[in-house]
Formats: structure tokens, C-alpha cells, sequence
């Protein structure tokens, strides 16, 4: 007994706040998962201008879990400042939780949208996974962040995906601290996920993008809605396609942006 209360003694509790790119960036499972390996318990909460933790542990610990978070975050945020506030001790912590966010007033950084992460696409592209040719694939690492935003702070509740509950496959992922989409907003699949369609058609999913490969190969103009806005497409090889394009849209000189395949594409090409 006397051995216990000289750890419990020990025990420090922590308020730290790091601003800077921390929402959209898988910055709270990060936390989360970094907290209980090291044994640490408290709680990590998203205040909008900034990430909030409270942690509770042995000095060494601590030491560790801060450095960590400071100089070894996540590859896509961005620390521009760590207050570190000593805490009296919160004896009842015993567990680590990410917990519901709240918003504060001042100024907010939010990642942009991330290109598809190299786990993504090999699942992609993986016929036996669930996620197959899912076109809205993303985990904590890579997908939509800026343009599915509604409101701060950066939850599911508060973007456009909160018009998809998730499957109960996804909800595990979501809730489970080993999973690369532990705490992602965004996160869907082909069952419960936004889908591809044309519309005023019937097409739906990989049939809606064949049918929209064909129609460009016909020479046809296509609007098609991304998670940022519309893009105006047509086969840039079609110069009947590309005069209709600019005669539409009142550009007749001013150049296009020209997607191609990859960059072996672009040098043959240029």
C-alpha cells in the first residue's frame, strides 16, 4: 500500500495545446495512440484554433510523450507553437479518450486536401478488398479535408459527410485505435459512402465513369462536380471538342489546364 501511493505520488498531470496544422491531419488518434503506448491517461480534444491534451503519467513518460507530439507528429501537420501548463493531479484518469471537440475563437489552420496515400491505393486497386475501385477512398493520411468543411472545429458532424453514417465495417475502423482510419472524418466505403453517377442517367458508380470515358472519346464536354467545385472537361486532343469548350465558356485564347496520365505521358506528349 505504502508502495502505492509513493507511484501514485509520481504521477504528473499535463495541459498541452499545440497550434498550427493540427485538424485534418490524423493529429487526435495520433495523440491517442501515443498515449497509450507510453501508458499515459487523460484526453485529447480539438478546440478549433488548436489541439488541447491532458495527460497524466510518470515525469520520464511525459517527457517522452511531448517531445514526440512536438518533433515526431504526424507527416501532414504542421507545430507552430506548444503551451505547457502543469495541471493539479486528476487522480480519477486511468484510461486515454479523444473527446467531443469544442469550438474557441482564434485564428485556424486546416490541411488541405491530401492526394491518395500509397496504403489507399494498394487497397484501391485490390480486388479482395472491400474498398475496391472505391472512388472515395481515404484514411487519416490522405482524402478530402478544406472542401468538405462546413464548420470548426474539423468533425464528421461538421463536413459534408455527415449526410453518410457509416457502415458498421467502417464504424469499427473508425473506433479502433490500431486502424489507419482510427478518428478519420471522412472515412466510407462502397456501402455506405458517397457514390458516381451521371446525371439525368442511370448509370451509377463504374458504370457512371466508363459511360463518362466514352462520351469524351465522342468529343463531348463534361461537368464534373468534385468535393472543391467543377471541372470542365473534354478530350484535348479533340480540337472540334476544345473550339466548342472555349467558344462555351468565353475563353478563346487563354490556356487550358491539361491533365495527362502520369509525367511519362507528359513528355511524350510535350
Amino acid at each position: 500500500s505504502g508502495k502505492q501511493e509513493c507511484r501514485q505520488a509520481k504521477l504528473l498531470t499535463k495541459q498541452v495545446r499545440l497550434y498550427g496544422i493540427v485538424q485534418g491531419v490524423g493529429f487526435r488518434p495520433f495523440v491517442s495512440r501515443t498515449a497509450m503506448e507510453l501508458g499515459i491517461a487523460g484526453s485529447v480534444c480539438n478546440r478549433g484554433s488548436y489541439v488541447e491534451v491532458i495527460a497524466r503519467g510518470g515525469a520520464e513518460e511525459l517527457e517522452h510523450f511531448l517531445e514526440i507530439l512536438q518533433y515526431d507528429p504526424p507527416e501532414r501537420s504542421v507545430i507552430l507553437k506548444v503551451d505547457v501548463k502543469n495541471l493539479p493531479d486528476a487522480g480519477g484518469m486511468t484510461s486515454f479518450e479523444i473527446i467531443e471537440s469544442e469550438k474557441e475563437k482564434g485564428e485556424i489552420f486546416i490541411s488541405p486536401d491530401i492526394a491518395i496515400c500509397s496504403d489507399c491505393r494498394r487497397e484501391l486497386y485490390d480486388p479482395k478488398n472491400r474498398r475496391y475501385l472505391h472512388p472515395f477512398i481515404n484514411c487519416t493520411q490522405c482524402g478530402p479535408r478544406l472542401t468538405i468543411l462546413d464548420e470548426l472545429p474539423y468533425d464528421r458532424a461538421r463536413t459534408s459527410m455527415k449526410d453518410f453514417p457509416m457502415c458498421p465495417s467502417c464504424k469499427v475502423e473508425y473506433e479502433d485505435p490500431d486502424s489507419r482510419r482510427y478518428d478519420a472524418q471522412p472515412v466510407c466505403c462502397n456501402d455506405c459512402g458517397p457514390t458516381v453517377y451521371l446525371a439525368g442517367r442511370k448509370e451509377r458508380g463504374a458504370d457512371a465513369i466508363r459511360k463518362a470515358r466514352e462520351l469524351l472519346s465522342e468529343g463531348r464536354i463534361l461537368a464534373v462536380k468534385g468535393i472543391g467545385g467543377f471541372h470542365l472537361c473534354c478530350d484535348a486532343t479533340s480540337q472540334e471538342a476544345v473550339m466548342r469548350l472555349r467558344e462555351r465558356k468565353k475563353r478563346p485564347a487563354k490556356p487550358f489546364a491539361v491533365m495527362m496520365r502520369d509525367e511519362a505521358m507528359a513528355e511524350r506528349t510535350c
